[in-house]
Parts: structure tokens; sequence; C-alpha cells
């Protein structure tokens, strides 16, 4: 599968599902699992916790390394490092060598939104209180709203390797996060914490987060490593 296909598909998953926090029907011949009833307290202590937690977007940090701007995700490809023999020229890859100083703070901050989101909405879901759906649209907002914190829907400086790419398109492998995030969002529909035009502005942005692996295309491409395929992301 190219790597617009698997873009698409990823997408259209995050924008096709419905939310699931607590268990779906089960087969006529199971017992009922009250999923909220057993994970009710789990749920609710993350949630007191996500409460008290402010936005923070890919604007928050910046990479010099970056061709992008401050709205821009940016990440660098795990296993490439600096060339002893050449320390300012085109990285090495050292397969299945994770290298510490690579910039992650934007995927950092994606995978804490994508256990603040889903955590308030199914709080929201098993208890009906106002305050955590109003919380998580918070954050949507901050991301995917607000002109001064918001991530552009695109990911052309995703996966870069210094001095070979700025981009590349196995960079739609840290969407990963944002699966979580986009199921809560019916939810916080329902809630009615988050405005009709709200809603469909973040909506919108996924669907230009859709188009973005045909039209967002870097001067370049590799192909993943068998790691990558797997989705060996730390």
């Amino acid at each position: 599968m190219n790597i617009t296909r698997l873009g698409r598909l990823c997408v259209l998953i995050l924008l096709a599902f419905p939310l699931v926090i607590v268990s779906a029907s089960p087969p006529a011949q199971s017992p009922r699992i009250d999923l909220a009833r057993i994970d009710r307290d789990r749920i609710l202590k993350a949630a007191q916790k996500y409460l008290r937690e402010e936005p923070i977007t890919v604007t928050a940090y910046s990479s010099p390394r970056s061709a992008g701007g401050p709205h821009e995700y940016f990440s660098e490809g795990d296993y490439w490092w600096p060339d002893p023999k050449n320390p300012d020229g085109p990285y090495l890859q050292r397969d299945g060598l994770s290298n510490p100083d690579n910039f992650v703070a934007h995927r950092q901050a994606l995978i804490r939104l994508s256990l603040i989101v889903p955590a308030l909405a199914a709080a929201y879901r098993i208890t009906h209180n106002g305050e955590y759906a109003a919380q998580a649209g918070k954050h949507l907002k901050a991301w995917f709203l607000d002109e001064t914190t918001r991530m552009y829907p695109h990911l052309k400086y995703a996966q870069a390797i210094q001095g070979r790419f700025t981009g590349r398109g196995t960079g739609i492998i840290d969407t990963l996060h944002l699966v979580e995030v986009a199921v809560a969002i019916p939810e916080l529909e329902r809630s009615g914490k988050l405005r009709a035009s709200e809603s469909k502005g973040i909506k919108d942005w996924f669907r230009l987060a859709l188009q973005c692996p045909a039209e967002c295309v870097v001067a370049k491409r590799s192909a993943p490593s068998g790691r990558e395929r797997a989705g060996a992301i730390p």
C-alpha cells in the first residue's frame, strides 16, 4: 500500500469510527460486561488530573532543524544520527537505534493530547458532568481552531532527516496518536459543550489532513524501514 493510500485510510478511520469508550454490545450468548463500572475509578482519576491541565500545542516548541513555521508539526526519523566524520553533513542511519537528541517535542505534545481528550470524554460519558466535556473541548479548540495555537493540518515536515529530507511520507505514522482524539469527538458533540461551528471546524481540520498525503508532496520520499512499517515509534 503506498503512502497516499495509507494516509487516506488512516484518516478515514479517524473520521468514521464511532465513539467506543464503554463496551460495544456483546454477542447474545455472552453476559454483558459493564466496562464503565469496572474502569470508573481509573477513568475519573485520570480525568480529575486533566481538568487542571492547560493545552500545549505545537506552537509551544520549535526546532532550528525544522523547515516549517511555528504552526507546523515537525519530527525526525528515529534511527538517524550525525555523521561522526562530518557532523554538519547529512545524517546516517543506524537502524534500530533511536537518536535521543532528535526533536520529539511535537510528538510528545500530540501523545499528551491523545491521553487527555479521550479520558475527559470517557469521564463525561459515565458521569454526564459537563465540566469534563468543556475541558476536552478547550484542548480541541487550542489544537485545531485557535489561530494563535493551532496545528496546521499537514505533516509536510514530519519524519525529517537532517541534510536529506525536510519531511517524508512516512510521517503519516505520527498521526497514530490522533485516533482516539477523533473517536472522542462525537461524545463531546452530544455534551453540548462544542458549538456546531466548532465541531465543523474540527472536522474540517481532519478533512484537510486527509487531503494532505496527496497534496502536500515533499521533494523526495524514502521507503519506510521494516521497523517503521511496523509502527515502532518510541
